[in-house]
């Protein structure tokens, strides 16, 4: 590499580093929860109260739908938001709605659209909720934790992080094959190889 190439290079790692350590609210939210109580529990200590429980941030965690008792769990656990990406009329949500106001847990209905034409005005009401508008930590849940996995890996692709990356991150998360499959066409990708779908 020619000297000219390495300086050029160290400037862009200096100026990416100076980048990194400014706070930018709309972006570091959810990875610098500021006060105490604001972290996400990580998965020991939630033990078997949520199916597939996936701590993708340190401010927020997705799981399955949580069920009643879920909901108990995850407000003795101190989460104080409660996102929830299934409609009103899926199994369980009304009883889950009603024991989380019982609890004074907030809970937004944000339920997620299947129509990769609707997915812009969906991350537009996500993103404020992921960055901290309802208080955290926060807890993302859908039926199986795929939405929630595809609703993070979309946002993360939002947020700037390379569509790939985002997906990468949505599969540690739980995202299967359908859910990747919305993602990808939600960001104008090709079809997952054969060997990469889940």
């Amino acid at each position: 590499m020619s000297m000219e190439r390495l300086r050029v290079a160290g400037l862009v790692a200096a100026l990416l580093w100076a980048a990194a350590g400014e706070a930018k609210p709309g972006i570091d939210a959810p990875f610098e929860p500021r006060g105490e109580g604001q972290a996400a529990p990580f998965g020991s200590a939630v033990g078997g109260a949520f199916t597939n429980y996936s701590r993708v941030a340190p401010a927020i965690a997705t799981a399955a739908a949580p069920g009643v008792a879920g909901v108990e769990k995850a407000a003795a656990l101190g989460f104080r938001h409660l996102v929830d990406l299934r409609s009103d009329s899926e199994p369980g949500v009304q009883d889950e709605a009603r024991r989380a106001a019982e609890l004074g847990l907030r809970r937004t209905s944000l339920p997620m659209p299947m129509d990769p034409a609707a997915i812009p005005a969906f991350l537009e009401r996500l993103a404020p909720l992921l960055e901290g508008s309802g208080g955290y930590p926060l807890l993302m849940v859908c039926g199986s934790a795929n939405r929630t996995s595809a609703a993070w890996a979309l946002y993360r692709a939002k947020r700037g992080v390379p569509p790939l990356v985002a997906i990468e991150e949505g599969r540690a998360a739980g995202l299967t094959a359908r859910g990747e499959a919305l993602v990808r066409k939600a960001l104008g990708l090709p079809e997952a190889p054969a060997a990469a779908a889940n």
